[in-house]
């Protein structure tokens, strides 16, 4: 194969000293993304800290090592120190994960819709943070840490993972209960402060606690979350939470029990000058509700100045609804602040208080419950803020986009009305997911927690949908803007949830930034000024994912011409040097470390050959068939060429000796080495190029990047290249890049990216671990996931925060694709296709899917002689006509019957490489309809 020249992005000009070619935002430059102000504050533990017993230094203060202990020379040890015990635990089922104590201390689960804010409920069910007022901060909590061992450690570095943020409240909110019984009175806050004996279990979306007091005549229990529906944008990206409490008489006598609820008006907190501004609380009891509104007004309205506090991004309203309106239901638009338990006194309708006074108000029901009774009373929180300004950085300037929510509703009031009315469906819609994916499945809870988590990353200041309906994306909290296309394609978990804002992404972002002639995607939707070429190929892979998850081909036929546009700026960069293209780039390939690598990487190509593979089938999908014979010949092409890079264990770079200035893996065993594959598998486009080539590679992912603990391998590394901490002492991972046969080039450490190379990213982890699945490796591809989850144990740190650069990254919904591949999913809305081939306990085996227009659970069961495969719809519909399946090996066909609730249909079973395929004239299947596929052997 001969070496091919440099390739240079088609990018303007750039005069500016603001401009700095080949840098990514994570970097140590400053200036690269200035509009975000990062503060040098220091620790702030609040008193649920405190409460919880645990020190200021948090995870610092040392935890034991997750294997062996190694020597202070740091070798990644080819043993791993991992026990039979650890590995049967990967595979138990386990039970549901329940926080107590102290593990309570750090948890902050999102709890709102998607993309309207970041609003947590802390580990004792108070709801926290409420980062909703469009204030634009880098992280969760914007410390920089000026000398963490030698390094300086921003929010986008991990400052909230070395020091995990604890609670905060910014304002007063909260519910207490009051309860006699027998002329005894106790009032108690339902939070650290009025309950000990506390219990938080984890299932994201829906958060369950637990109040216990065994001098207390009753229970409380809390079910909160904010409505979540898979294939429903609309009604799961709502500016509001339900909270749901159940109260229950313990004791063998009547109880009387008030439970309250306050909201401190919070419009315009962030604003420092709005003296002409009066604070306004309303209560209004309307359609058997009643809800308290916080709003801002003018105290002239003769005033012209209120247009600009209007404009002010933390201008809006919010509200809080009981729901139900009885006579035992009280509601004050203002209650005194004298403790930290309010109850409404009075029924003023009314109040005003002066800016920057304290205003608050509340509403409560009282109940009468029998020895053994329950009742139910639910809350509903909701806001608005309109006015957002996206995206910023140092060459743009921000304007207002305006929140999505502005188009559905005029002010939070609206916001909690709507969701009263509908709360019945909503709420049984958002349970029933949570039945599907956690209770109906056989998968471990650990691994069903672990790989769904991160889906909660579009309920943050992460994700946006603005007013005009564009989907807009950081990767992570204020950090790196414009929906990142090399970040992005990652997260497998938008395009099977939510696939409407992939395709958002695609028609909106992507497509509409493309260069018309090269066909270049600039990687930030339009803020890059370059392309990227991984991203480049996400991009085409991930039409493909929208295709797949579409009712038909429509997506496919209105977006042709750009995909194949997409796919041609890659063909021109492989045959840029050469009169035709071999399914291999040698020129810059600018790509997701920040950083613009020459010559034949296997990462890239890799990506490379599975998005050719994608484009080979969308092309027999339109009957485009040029353009199919065009990809399919450079495709084979590649697949022989690949192997080039292949050193014997793992595939490496090939360097371009005309850009040895460049930073590159070289001889390095890359995390990312054989990418493209796991991405095919994802899409079930098979076998892209040498298996025994690319299971030896994972292998040596195995062998040489898993390191049990990071703590010595840091230690034994120079601040300056030891990268940034996102995993320390007593955290295993697998670290970006090693070079375990030597090869790493000195002169690489003067780059800032090259301390990437020994850091622990989740997202990467997770899609190399997802591979492993799909390779059968899974004791390793479990392990990986594992160490992830133990990273971010509760004990340690926020679980529902992984970080990579800035908190609630974006990449780390990778781990949906672990998820996929466990199941050995496959599915194809317009050809009717559906297959999977679990992976983990094939004999007795449920899960959730999704589909493009429903969702239920797959089953399967397998006996000496027979396998039975069922797939019942919980949720809309499926359209399917075919159905492929996997046998135990060497196992053949002797019988298949198909039938649906019972009702036999003709199929046809052929058998074809491992594969079983069941064909019928297709059905359509709706609501609680079950297809059960029965198999003789």
């Amino acid at each position: 194969m001969t070496s091919k020249n440099t390739h240079q992005n088609n990018i303007p000009n750039h005069d500016s000293e603001e401009y700095v070619p080949g840098t990514g935002c994570c970097s140590s430059f400053e200036k690269t993304n200035p509009c975000l102000p990062v503060s040098s504050t220091g620790i702030q533990r609040r008193d649920f800290i405190k409460a919880m017993g645990l020190a200021a230094g948090g995870v610092m203060l040392g935890f034991p090592a997750f294997g062996k202990q190694t020597s202070a020379a740091y070798q990644i040890p080819i043993d791993k120190g991992l026990t039979e015990e650890w590995f049967e635990k990967l595979y138990q089922r386990g039970e549901p994960e329940v926080y107590k104590g102290k593990d309570l201390a750090y948890i902050g689960m999102p709890v709102g819709g998607l993309c309207t804010g970041t609003v947590y409920i802390g580990g004792d069910g108070k709801l926290w943070l409420w980062d909703i007022f469009n204030r634009q901060k880098e992280g969760v909590k914007s410390v920089t840490h000026d000398n963490w061992h030698g390094q300086r450690v921003r929010p986008r570095d991990g400052a909230n993972y070395i020091f995990p943020m604890s609670p905060e409240y910014p304002f007063e909110q909260g519910f207490g209960l009051r309860i006699s019984q027998n002329n005894k009175i106790w009032e108690r806050s339902l939070d650290f402060k009025g309950f000990e004996d506390i219990s938080f279990k984890a299932q994201y979306p829906i958060a369950e606690i637990s109040y216990r007091d065994s001098q207390m005549p009753i229970e409380v229990d809390l079910q909160a979350f904010s409505p979540f529906i898979p294939l429903d944008v609309k009604n799961s990206s709502n500016p509001a939470a339900f909270m749901h409490f159940t109260i229950t008489n313990t004791s063998k006598e009547e109880v009387k029990a008030e439970l309250s609820g306050w909201l401190e008006n919070a419009i315009l907190r962030f604003t420092k000058d709005a003296e002409e501004t009066e604070l306004s609380n309303s209560i209004e009891k309307e359609s058997g509700n009643t809800v308290l509104t916080c709003s801002a007004r003018s105290k002239n309205i003769h005033n012209f100045s209120t247009t600009i506090v209007q404009n002010q991004r933390d201008f809006g309203t919010m509200s809080l609804m009981l729901i139900g309106n009885d006579s035992s239901t009280v509601g004050s638009a203002e209650i005194p602040v004298k403790s930290n338990l309010l109850f409404p006194e009075n029924t003023t309708e009314t109040a005003t208080a002066e800016f920057g006074e304290q205003l608050c108000g509340g509403v409560s029901k009282t109940v009468r419950l029998n020895p053994g009774e329950s009742q139910k009373i639910t809350f509903i929180i909701s806001w608005h803020f309109p006015n957002i300004e996206l995206p910023q950085n140092d060459r743009s300037t921000g304007e207002n986009k305006g929140r999505h929510y502005t188009n559905h509703f005029d002010d939070s009031r609206e916001v909690a009305m709507e969701l009263a009315a509908n709360y019945q469906k909503l709420s049984y819609l958002t349970n029933l997911w949570r039945e599907a994916f956690y209770e109906n499945s056989s998968l471990p809870h650990w691994f069903l927690n672990r790989t769904f988590i991160n889906t909660s990353i579009l309920a943050t200041e992460t994700c946006f949908i603005f007013k005009d309906g564009r989907f807009w994306a950081w990767e992570g909290i204020g950090c790196c803007p414009g929906t990142c296309t090399h970040v992005w394609h990652y997260a497998q978990a938008i395009g099977r949830l939510f696939p409407e804002l992939e395709k958002n992404l695609r028609e909106k972002t992507d497509f509409a930034v493309m260069d018309r002639s090269s066909g270049g995607i600039d990687f930030r939707g339009g803020l890059a000024w370059r392309n990227a070429a991984d991203g480049q190929a996400g991009v085409v892979l991930r039409a493909y994912r929208d295709y797949q998850m579409s009712e038909d081909d429509t997506f496919l036929k209105n977006n042709w011409d750009n995909i194949k546009l997409a796919l041609k700026y890659l063909i021109d960069l492989d045959k840029e040097y050469g009169e035709t293209a071999n399914g291999m780039i040698y020129g810059e390939q600018h790509n997701t470390l920040d950083a613009e690598w020459f010559g034949y990487i296997p990462a890239i190509t890799s990506l490379y050959l599975a998005a050719l593979a994608a484009a080979v089938e969308m092309a027999k999908a339109t009957g485009d068939i040029s353009s199919e014979k065009e990809y399919l010949s450079i495709l084979e092409s590649g697949r022989k060429n690949i192997e080039s890079l292949f050193n014997g264990e793992y595939f490496i770079q090939e360097e371009d000796p005309d850009h040895l200035d460049a930073i590159g893996i070289g001889k390095g065993c890359y995390i990312d080495q054989v990418f493209g594959q796991g991405w095919a598998f994802q899409l079930n486009l098979g076998r892209l190029y040498n298996k025994k080539m690319i299971q030896s590679s994972l292998d040596s992912l195995w062998k040489y990047n898993f390191v049990p603990d990071m703590g010595p391998l840091r230690d034994s590394l120079p601040p300056q290249i030891a990268g940034r901490p996102y995993a320390i002492h007593g955290d295993a991972g697998l670290v970006m890049c090693t070079w375990p046969l030597g090869g790493k080039r000195e002169d690489w450490q003067r780059h800032w990216q090259f301390g990437y190379f020994n850091e622990c990213m989740t997202g990467f982890e997770y899609q190399a671990a997802s591979h492993m699945i799909w390779e059968d490796k899974l004791d390793e591809g479990l392990s990986i996931i594992k160490a992830i989850h133990e990273r971010y144990g509760a004990a340690k740190r926020n679980p529902y925060n992984e970080i990579e650069c800035s908190d609630h990254y974006s990449r780390a919904m990778a781990s949906y694709g672990a998820f996929i591949a466990a199941c050995g999913f496959s599915y194809n809305g317009p050809k009717r296709q559906l297959g999977f081939a679990p992976k983990i306990g094939p004999n007795d085996f449920s899960a959730a899917f999704t589909s493009a227009e429903g969702w239920g659970i797959l089953a399967q069961t397998r006996k000496s002689s027979e396998q039975v495969n069922k797939i019942h719809i919980r949720y809309g519909k499926l359209k399917l006509k075919e159905i492929t399946l996997e046998l135990p090996e060497g196992k053949k066909v002797m019988n298949a019957k198909v039938d649906i609730n019972g009702n036999e249909i003709n199929a046809l079973a052929q058998q074809s490489i491992g594969k079983t395929i069941i064909s019928f004239n297709q059905v359509d299947l709706k609501e609680n309809d079950t297809i059960s596929v029965r198999i003789s052997y």
